[in-house]
């Protein structure tokens, strides 16, 4: 074992950072460059892109919770994770280049752009969750509970959101398709190198971790699936429209936006069950599912911004402009002959503006929410910044639609997803047996991905109230639903944390 891993030295934290880091940089690129490529260079309507989009959730749902069962059984080649990581890397970064030969690929396959485009996106997303779990769990794997352990996830961010900054410069300098070639290296090299660093601890030698003070012993991974009943619904959703649109053509449309809408009234009542219950009953359990129920709804806004707004970015913030944009300035600087399009600039507006998300995401974990939530606790860091989150929201909706307020608003929503992928791993990690870390890790994931396969909902109702306008606001009410159900969940004790 390396010297600084026993030490758990910040170099050490960088380098187990780095597979998540691959795969973040890959997300980062996927959201820069995919609603683009399949929209400009394929021409595929958005509501094909929504269903490819809707892909990824299904693909997650299905083999986070896998591999991460397998993972958690697994002794090859020195390594529970390993394995897992190094084939995640290759598929990765195969599928990657593929989304720059759809149409070669539909030629030779005879079959259409849309079913080879659905195929595409599946492989990628079965790249990233064989990859996105094992590392997640690497990081709970090799550091103790407590400031070590917060420590660990807020280095994990901070590398990845330095690689997503990377990633978002590359796509307004060098545009989206260099983007995507850059993923294919950064994807493999970053997945499969650190691993020969790294010394993994055996499942023999792991011991189970005691629970919370008065909630007993902490749930195992099939025990934590049942605290994702309350999110059903949104599984009931996906599966809707997944087959309305491939098995009927539409012919149920009708029904989407109400069906969303009772999805919504049902889990939330659910929901509101559960805290009521855990008043006046506290338990280990009902902490757990109110606590997924928060970073489930977190991530209903989250990535439906992902998927709609670079349509916002096009048809409110660049029509708005008075003259050249900023984002078309910077890429000018590096292609002087380009020729722009009104697609191409809102694509680098929306790569701007995710890039100020992710300078903040990068630099606050580190400097700035490990020491408060040493101070105040993880729960209430991450409460609050799950609020400034829904007011960054509101800030872009109530702000004139121009690029100016737009990156303002980005960098608000900065200090929200900053807290979203590193402070709440580490409080979901303490709350489970470090035994089943990796079937664990995939309930996790699953309490981001059921409410993303109601993102067609949410995108049906957003074009119901003029044509995306108020999409914001949306996005905005998601996170305050995320901020009222972690104002239920507790804190742990004090002295737990050392």
């Amino acid at each position: 074992m390396l010297q600084a891993q026993k030490r758990l030295s910040t170099g050490f934290l960088i380098l187990l950072s780095l597979p998540t880091a691959a795969v973040g940089f890959a997300l980062s690129s996927g959201i820069a460059t995919t609603t683009w490529l399949l929209s400009t260079r394929y021409g595929l309507h958005l509501e094909n892109i929504a269903l490819i989009w809707l892909m990824g959730p299904l693909m997650g749902l299905l083999v986070q919770p896998l591999v991460g069962a397998l993972s958690d059984r697994t002794w090859l080649m020195k390594g529970r994770r390993r394995p897992y990581l190094l084939a995640g890397g290759v598929a990765g970064a195969v599928s990657t280049y593929a989304m720059l030969m759809l149409d070669s690929l539909a030629t030779a396959t005879g079959l259409s752009l849309i079913a080879v485009a659905v195929i595409v996106a599946l492989l990628a997303d079965l790249a990233t969750n064989v990859t996105f779990n094992p590392a997640r769990s690497l990081v709970a794997d090799l550091t103790p509970e407590g400031p070590a352990r917060v420590r660990g996830y807020a280095w994990m961010q901070t590398v990845s959101g330095v690689l997503g900054i990377s990633a978002y410069l590359i796509s307004i300098f060098f545009g989206n398709y260099a983007l995507v070639l850059v993923t294919v290296a950064v994807v493999f090299v970053l997945t499969v190198l650190p691993l020969m660093f790294i010394q993994e601890t055996a499942p023999v030698a792991m011991a189970a971790s005691p629970g919370p003070a008065g909630t007993g012993t902490r749930a195992t991974g099939l025990a934590a699936f049942r605290t994702l009943w309350p999110m059903v619904g949104f599984l009931v959703y996906g599966v809707f429209v997944a087959i309305d649109k491939i098995v009927f053509g539409d012919a149920l449309a009708a029904w989407a936006i109400p069906l969303f809408l009772a999805v919504i009234g049902v889990t939330l009542s659910w929901g509101v069950l559960i805290v009521w219950r855990g008043r006046r009953q506290p338990s280990g359990q009902n902490r757990l599912r109110t606590m997924l129920l928060a970073h489930g709804f977190a991530w209903l806004g989250v990535q439906s911004m992902f998927v709609m707004g670079f349509f916002y970015v096009r048809d409110f913030v660049v029509p708005a402009a008075a003259g050249p944009v900023l984002a078309d300035g910077l890429y000018q600087l590096a292609n002087a002959a380009a020729v722009t399009t009104a697609a191409d600039t809102a694509g680098r507006v929306l790569s701007m503006g995710f890039l100020l998300l992710n300078l903040v995401g990068a630099a606050l974990p580190v400097l700035v929410l490990k020491p408060l939530c040493l101070r105040y606790g993880k729960v209430r860091v991450h409460r609050s910044a799950m609020g400034l989150m829904a007011a960054a929201y509101a800030f872009i909706v109530l702000a004139p639609a121009n690029e100016a307020f737009f990156y303002l608003g980005m960098l608000l929503c900065g200090i929200g997803w900053s807290s979203l992928i590193s402070i709440v791993f580490a409080i979901y990690s303490e709350s489970v047996d470090s035994r089943e870390m990796g079937v664990s890790m995939g309930v996790f994931n699953s309490s981001l991905v059921l409410p993303a396969l109601a993102v067609p909902g949410l995108l049906r109702l957003s074009d119901a109230l003029d044509g995306h306008r108020w999409v914001f606001a949306l996005f905005a009410l998601c996170l305050a639903l995320s901020f009222a159900f972690w104002c239920a969940v507790s804190e742990r004790a004090q002295h737990e944390e050392r």
